[in-house]
């Protein structure tokens, strides 16, 4: 099982360097969190296109956070946003990518488009042969490391200082 995740504040926290952890106020993201997803597939709605939606990203689930993580939400789950699994899809804002998308969820989360993606209608459960239709069909699709997308990515720090970083060793050895 992976989650679906409806991305309300994907420019701003990209900007704000506001990664690794998406929060709520209602449990079902906590709920979800606690069936041990793999992935989260985020997505928007494209400007001009309500009732339409546009596959952004796949973040790899974190049972911890990875970065240092200041919110006010009660509920919280994390992803990697360093981990080369983390991507954003590069194109997958052509009309022809949003209506393949659109298409595929329409059906299966109608009441979810219905309520325009608002509270618990944004976070859905997603059962693995959705999962394995969604992988096949973006899987030539161009996409990027979610920290490439990320302004001043060299600022968006591990919780672990040596996680990323090659460990020196001592002079004279």
């Amino acid at each position: 099982m992976d989650i679906f995740y409806y991305w309300q504040k994907l420019e701003s926290n990209l900007k704000n360097r506001e990664v690794g952890y998406f929060g709520s106020n209602n449990s079902k993201l906590t709920d979800l969190a606690g069936r041990l997803p793999k992935r989260i597939w985020v997505f928007k709605t494209p400007k001009g296109m309500k009732g339409s939606i546009q596959l952004v990203g796949s973040l790899l689930v974190s049972d911890e956070p990875r970065v240092a993580v200041n919110t006010d939400y009660p509920n919280v789950i994390y992803y990697d946003p360093f981990s080369p699994e983390s991507v954003i899809y590069t194109e997958s804002g052509t009309a022809e990518r949003i209506t393949e998308i659109s298409g595929h969820f329409q059906y299966r989360f109608h009441a979810a488009f219905s309520a325009n993606f608002q509270g618990d209608s944004g976070i859905q459960a997603l059962e693995t042969n959705v999962v394995r239709g969604l992988e096949s069909m973006v899987a030539a699709w161009p996409k990027v490391q979610l920290l490439e997308r990320v302004k001043e990515p060299e600022k968006v720090y591990p919780i672990n200082p040596f996680a990323n970083k090659p460990i020196k060793a001592p002079k004279g050895q």
